[in-house]
C-alpha cells in the first residue's frame, strides 16, 4: 500500500475535516480540473514514432537532431540515440520555482517508478514486437532532485552502431 500522505501532503489538511477515509479520488474531486486531466493523460500514455528503427516519443522527435545524433562522434550506437531522445528529467514537468520546492524525494520516485510502468506498457502495445530497457535512477541519492530521470531504448539497438565518419 502506497503512503499516500507523503505522495500528497495535502490529503493530511483534507482528511482534518473530512475524516481518514478521505481518498486521493475525493481529494482529485476537490481539487482536480478537466484541463490537468487532459494533460497529464497525453503525459502518461504518449504517441510513439518509429524512425530508421528507433522508437521515439513523437513530442520529442525532430528529423534533424535525430540525425545530427547520428553524426555525434561519442555516440556509438543507436541505443544511446533513443535513450537521449526519450529521456526525462521528473521535475520538468513542474515550471514554476516554487512549486519545485513542494516537492519531495518519495514523490519523485514514486512519479518516475509508475511513469516507466506506463511507458512500458503503452511501448507493449503500440510494438509487441520489440523489447525496451528503461532507466531510472531513483534508486541513486543524487544532490539534486532535478537529477533524477527516466529513459528507455530498444536492447536490439545496443548492438546497432552508428557509422561516424569523422
Amino acid at each position: 500500500m502506497i503512503e499516500d500522505e507523503k505522495l500528497i501532503p495535502d490529503l493530511l489538511e483534507w482528511r482534518k475535516f473530512n475524516g481518514n477515509e478521505f481518498s486521493i479520488e475525493d481529494w482529485i474531486i476537490g481539487e482536480g480540473n478537466i484541463k490537468h486531466m487532459i494533460a497529464y493523460s497525453l503525459l502518461f500514455w504518449p504517441k510513439f514514432i518509429e524512425y530508421d528503427g528507433c522508437i521515439i516519443m513523437e513530442n520529442r522527435f525532430d528529423l534533424q537532431n535525430f540525425e545530427n545524433w547520428k553524426k555525434t562522434e561519442y555516440v556509438e550506437n543507436f541505443a544511446q540515440i533513443e535513450s537521449v531522445l526519450n529521456h526525462i528529467h521528473i521535475l520538468d514537468f513542474f515550471g514554476a520555482e516554487e512549486k519545485k520546492d513542494e516537492i519531495n524525494h518519495n514523490q519523485i520516485v514514486f512519479l518516475g517508478n509508475k511513469l516507466c510502468e506506463i511507458y512500458s506498457a503503452k511501448l507493449k502495445i503500440d510494438f509487441p514486437e520489440k523489447e525496451f530497457n528503461f532507466d531510472f535512477n531513483g534508486s541513486e541519492k543524487l544532490d539534486a532532485y532535478d537529477e533524477y530521470e527516466i529513459t528507455f531504448y530498444q536492447e536490439k539497438n545496443l548492438n546497432r552502431k552508428t557509422k561516424y565518419v569523422g
